[in-house]
């Protein structure tokens, strides 16, 4: 660490006191002149026909500006990749929450009475809204014209299922028929809602000449762009967003919400508009987590090493998958873990049903497979009468094994994290008291791909501009790019500054999400700052006397210097070298993409618990995490991160879930949904491995979404030792456990276990 100049130290957030005295300005603080406020008419019920919308009432209701329904939005369908979505519902509404109307009025209060004015006649259909029930072959559609879609990955029709995704490697049949012992168990996730403060919210205002300026919650103002620019059929160029700061994504903020209607909504009434979720709508309308049903099934050898392995799984998707970046999620291909099996098949569903739609949440469908894997593996080494860290540790990748799916990974140090979190947990030590229980899961996450520029900017006085189009929705990237920066030219972070900028201004970025920011953006801002480098060593050779050709290995930086290395009190600052050329700044860009990558990144959690086997209340009382991060650029922001991550698990694991009742969420306010707090928060020991190297500047991996995984089976794992019952169905309450408790003389660990003579 004490090699380096600015990174590998846990310097403050850039934008810290700007957030913490308030000064930070978000979407819903944008106020323009004669601004309107807008709200949306949302349906009661999960599958309707529209038959009649008079907004006549609404529209002379004094202080109402403007109504607007799908007759004054284009008839198109919206999407990241499979288009599904309507602006606005035309004829019919799929989920209780969909939008039907919207109108913007001087005030909010104006706008929430208009809503109740407007008169909307449904003829009330039947609804799937059970996951199995949309898969039975003849059941309701939910979409008849799903084969019409845009996006879709391969022709289907008549279906609920709109895609169906299979992994293997090696053969199952032969793997089956060489076990000694088949194991086989279901289990079940809820939907949860990300958790984000800051609700979606959106600002458009269209000027003179017809230009648009929108701005948004979202974290991907490029990706705003581009699609706002397609629905009112402009050029990108007559489109400029403005990113605010985001407060928190945690993947829910990655696709439009309302700036359609904003939009439409200004076009309309003349003026600017402002349209910000209830935290009620975000419940009933947001883009929650997919709950799952995964059925998973192994055959093991009887000294305990798996030889083959299959996984299903069926991921509710709620009404629309317009939400997604990809059809499915990338979760599927985890369901065998993060183990060396020569056999494995795995198979993923998404179904349509008339639910709230769901979108990305945190490392998008790894929890529910982890929750299921890391059971199943204590479920197994149970039956064993194996360890359960001895079972994981004979089965674990090795460097040069291909991934359980048959792809290859480079820097597989998964035994290196299970080794420090249990050298720190209290794994193997003597228990406080009976009903205190300890549990381990492991987990593995890809750094994530994509596009971004950056320019670095070396100005007059010395002082340096990154200018990047990259969002940073909480996670600490802004302050990540200063420290690549300030590493590189050895300026301190106090001489460096990164601003928002709009998509006018900025080089294109992909976006923040998939853990691709401080790899992807990074390297483009890496690069930059390399180029300008360049060009101030070359200034300053002239300078200091010394050889064009050789200027680069004979000229060092520090502290915004530049001097021989051979006579290091020979020297010149930044300033001179810039005016030495002539010029008042000196500027490089650079672009960096990459589509692909043999990098992953692998935690091991240790979970322990109080369990009052009364009430069935479960105390987490401490989280070990050691994760394989590379080179932690800012150690304490990657703390961060992992302290982040392991809450939001903790709240998986025995707190959060969306209620629903005939597809209706039934507990859309925070009183009713039970987020982990401060006071249900465990102790957290955060262990950070930095052995293999990463993708990322200065070898660093990526770490946002990654803790969030092995939380929920470690939980329930460490609850199974306590109280001897297993849970396998999330979230882990007390009427669960009390229930499984007083069955538990006729349970079983593992619901299938076939016992093959030798």
């Amino acid at each position: 660490m004490s090699d380096y100049y600015a990174v590998g130290k846990s310097v403050p957030r850039v934008d810290a006191v700007d957030k913490v005295t308030g000064e930070a300005v978000y979407t819903a603080d944008v106020n323009l002149p004669g601004i309107l406020y807008a709200m949306a008419k949302r349906s009661p019920h999960p599958h309707a026909r529209i038959l009649r919308i008079d907004t006549r009432r609404a529209e002379a209701l004094p202080g109402v500006k403007a109504v607007i329904t799908a007759k004054d939005v284009p008839d198109i369908l919206l999407g990241l990749k499979l288009r599904d979505a309507p602006i606005l519902a035309r004829d019919r509404v799929r989920f209780a929450g969909e939008k039907v109307a919207a109108v913007a009025a001087v005030d909010e209060d104006t706008a929430l009475e208009a809503l109740g004015l407007i008169d909307v006649e449904y003829e009330e259909l039947p609804a799937v809204t059970d996951v199995k029930e949309a898969m039975k072959k003849g059941s309701l559609l939910v979409h008849e014209n799903l084969h019409t879609y845009a996006g879709l990955p391969a022709p289907v029709k008549n279906t609920n299922t709109f895609l169906h995704e299979t992994f293997s490697k090696g053969d199952t049949a032969l793997g089956f028929a060489q076990a000694e012992l088949v194991f086989e168990h279901n289990f079940t996730t809820q939907a949860v809602h990300q958790g984000y403060l800051e609700p979606h919210a959106a600002v458009a205002d269209i000027g003179p000449d017809g230009s648009v300026t929108v701005w948004s919650s979202d974290k991907v103002p490029f990706r705003v762009r581009s699609l706002m620019a397609e629905i009112i059929g402009l050029p990108i160029t007559r489109v400029r967003v403005i990113p605010s700061l985001v407060g928190g994504d945690f993947g829910g903020k990655g696709m439009i919400f309302d700036e359609p209607l904003c939009y439409y909504l200004a076009r309309k009434s003349g003026r600017p508009v402002k349209m910000v979720m209830s935290r009620q709508e975000e419940f009933l309308a947001g883009s929650p987590r997919h709950p799952s049903i995964i059925r998973l099934k192994a055959g093991v050898t009887k000294s305990g090493e798996l030889v083959a392995w299959e996984g299903n799984a069926i991921f509710d998707s709620g009404a629309y998958a317009a939400y997604k970046p990809q059809v499915g999620l990338g979760g599927t291909k985890k369901l065998a873990g993060t183990y060396r099996i020569p056999h494995v098949r795995i198979d993923g569903s998404y179904v349509y049903t008339h639910t709230v739609p769901c979108g990305h949440c945190r490392a998008p469908g790894d929890p529910q497979a982890s929750f299921a894997v890391e059971s199943f593996m204590d479920m197994i080494a149970s039956n064993l009468q194996m360890d359960p860290f001895r079972f994981r540790w004979i089965n674990a990748l090795e460097d040069g094994d291909l991934s359980p799916v048959g792809e290859p990974w480079k820097g597989i140090n998964i035994k290196e994290t299970m080794t420090a979190a249990v050298k720190s947990s209290g794994w193997g030590k003597p228990k406080p008291n009976p009903h205190y229980g300890i549990g381990i899961a492991c987990a593995e996450r890809p750094t994530g791909t994509g596009e971004s520029s950056a320019v670095v900017i070396v100005n007059g006085d010395g002082s340096v501009n990154i200018i990047s189009g990259s969002s940073d929705p909480g996670t600490g990237a802004r302050t990540i790019l200063c420290q690549i920066v300030a590493e590189v030219l050895k300026v301190p972070m106090e001489r460096i500054s990164i601003n928002l900028v709009d998509t006018d201004s900025a080089p294109y970025d992909q976006g923040a999400g998939g853990g691709r920011t401080t790899f992807v953006a990074g390297q483009s801002a890496y690069r930059a700052a390399l180029e300008v480098k360049k060009e101030l060593v070359a200034s300053a050779a002239k300078l200091l006397k010394c050889p064009g050709e050789q200027a680069q290995d004979l000229i060092e930086v520090s502290d915004g210097f530049l001097f021989m290395k051979s006579d290091p009190d020979k020297k010149i600052s930044y300033s001179q070298a810039v005016k030495a050329v002539g010029k008042s700044q000196l500027m490089a860009e650079e672009t960096f993409s990459c589509n692909q990558l043999d990098d992953t990144c692998f935690a091991t959690h240790i979970a322990e618990v109080q369990v009052d086997p009364e009430r069935g209340y479960v105390e987490v009382k401490r989280i070990t995490a050691a994760h394989d991060i590379g080179f932690a650029i800012n150690p304490a922001a990657a703390e961060g991160q992992i302290e982040g991550g392991i809450v939001q698990g903790v709240g998986f694991a025995i707190l959060e879930e969306m209620q629903r009742a005939e597809g209706k969420v039934t507990n859309p306010t925070l009183s009713d949904y039970k987020l982990c707090t401060s006071l249900e928060a465990p102790e957290i020991v955060t262990l950070l491995i930095e052995g293999a190297p990463g993708p990322g500047p200065f070898q660093a991996k990526s770490i946002g979404e990654l803790p969030t995984c092995p939380i929920a089976p470690a939980v329930a794992n460490a609850v199974f030792d306590a109280i001897g019952v297993r849970i396998t169905d999330l979230p882990i309450t007390g009427e669960k456990i009390v229930k499984a408790l007083k069955e538990s003389g006729a349970a079983r660990p593992v619901s299938a276990a076939v016992r093959k003579e030798g």
